[in-house]
């Protein structure tokens, strides 16, 4: 073999052993999480934001796990494409779980406008901290449901909030949640609360129900019980 083709075949193989290093040194960066893998798809099922104006009720329905946030105008944000099915009927938007939705993510967030009623079926709903406005004052019914205001270190804010839990439901309020006044009426249900401030605490509760608060709430506290 010529000596100028044994350089060429020389340089060849250089080039490709350098073009391999890269890709094995690639790869390696990929498995280990440095790298993920592009798809176009999650983009636009991160993208899917649908709007409601002129809604006043909100009805959900078999949603394992979904975040809440308030806003002027109902709006429905999910990530995962075909997690949830939602219809307009008049004022009322309702929001139905698919079947085989995964409990263990949040893949949904709803924008509950102010002032507005939600209705909870079966489903899991976690509020977010918003920006504050005086006069919120959302009515939610829960049935088998569980609403939960988690420890955040930006507060929830509302000025007066009605909840009817029945059916084994749970509402549960973490630190910094801060009501004005709270009306609560609890059936076969319970209610819990760490640091969370109520101006005002007004409860109605049957002989099924558990309630957990700590001693400062407690004794400000309106407590009633109704006959099974």
């Amino acid at each position: 073999m010529k000596k100028s083709n044994k350089i060429l075949l020389g340089g060849f193989l250089t080039l490709l052993l350098i073009f391999a290093a890269i890709h094995i040194a690639l790869y390696a960066k990929y498995k280990a999480g440095d790298y993920t893998a592009y798809n176009a798809e999650d983009d636009l099922a991160r993208l899917s934001m649908q709007q409601f104006p002129n809604i006043i009720f909100v009805s959900v329905h078999n949603v394992p796990g979904a975040t809440i946030k308030f806003s002027e105008v109902a709006q429905v944000e999910k990530e995962a494409k075909g997690d949830l099915a939602y219809a307009r009927k008049g004022d009322t938007l309702q929001i139905t779980g698919t079947a085989g939705q995964n409990g263990s993510r949040r893949n949904a967030t709803i924008y509950l406008p102010y002032n507005s009623t939600l209705s909870l079926h079966n489903s899991i709903l976690y509020f977010t901290e918003n920006k504050k406005a005086p006069q919120n004052s959302p009515v939610i019914y829960l049935q088998k449901s569980q609403v939960i205001f988690p420890d955040r270190q930006n507060p929830v804010t509302l000025s007066h909030l009605k909840l009817f839990a029945s059916d084994s439901s749970l509402v549960f309020f973490g630190d910094n949640t801060e009501v004005a006044q709270l009306d609560l009426r609890l059936s076969n249900s319970s209610f819990e609360a760490a640091k969370s401030n109520f101006g005002q605490l007004s409860i109605v509760t049957d002989s099924l129900s558990q309630i957990a608060l700590p001693t400062k709430q407690l004794l400000k506290a309106t407590i009633s019980t109704t006959a099974e």
